[in-house]
């Protein structure tokens, strides 16, 4: 994709997303974990939600109509609900710079999953035999692992995976926990040479 086409995207997409911008804002603080309890309150939210849910003992058709009803009401009521909480004079440059980032994250995103689109279901004359046995695989051991794991469970730790991880990239947890454990590792490995050597 050209730079224009990604320019008239993003620009798009800002334009679409204009009335949600306070929300997105205050939403991205939380995922990137702005303060500290933030990851306290996303772990939280997310277990208390699938919490009731199990409680609930929904259907999936029950489930799936009560999440639309519960989006169309959302969209129906936060054009008022927004007015309430957010003022829109607090607008500022910083504010405006953060919408953009997301803004930009989120065309990254849709260009991903439209080249992955475009990678597995167009271009069909292109597929190779190879292709289609790895899919086959991969699909049959998703089945296998969604018939062995009850289904809300597994749902549970993606999307508590999916909302932790923008704070866990943020803040270099990842990088931190690798060099402890690489530390403790080599660690670890010169203690077993040292012993090695003692008994040559």
């Amino acid at each position: 994709m050209s730079q224009v086409d990604q320019k008239r995207a993003f620009n798009k997409m800002k334009h679409d997303l204009e009335p949600w911008r306070n929300l997105i804002v205050h939403v991205d603080a939380l995922l990137v974990w702005e303060k500290n309890f933030y990851p306290a309150i996303i772990f939280a939210g997310v277990s208390i939600f699938f919490l009731a849910l199990w409680a609930m003992d929904l259907s999936i058709i029950t489930l799936m109509a009560l999440a639309g009803l519960m989006g169309v009401l959302f969209d129906f009521l936060y054009p008022t609900i927004s007015r309430v909480l957010f003022n829109a004079d607090q607008w500022n440059g910083g504010q405006e710079a953060r919408f953009e980032t997301v803004v930009t994250q989120l065309c990254d995103i849709k260009f991903l999953l439209l080249g992955w689109y475009e990678y597995l279901f167009a271009n069909k004359e292109k597929k190779s035999t190879v292709f289609v046995i790895i899919m086959s695989v991969a699909l049959l051991g998703l089945a296998w692992i969604g018939a062995i794991f009850n289904n809300l469970l597994l749902m549970y730790f993606i999307i508590l995976g999916v909302t932790l991880y923008p704070g866990v990239q943020e803040k270099g947890v990842l990088n931190k926990f690798k060099e402890k454990f690489g530390c403790l590792m080599n660690s670890k490995m010169e203690k077993i040479r040292e012993v090695i050597k003692k008994q040559e």
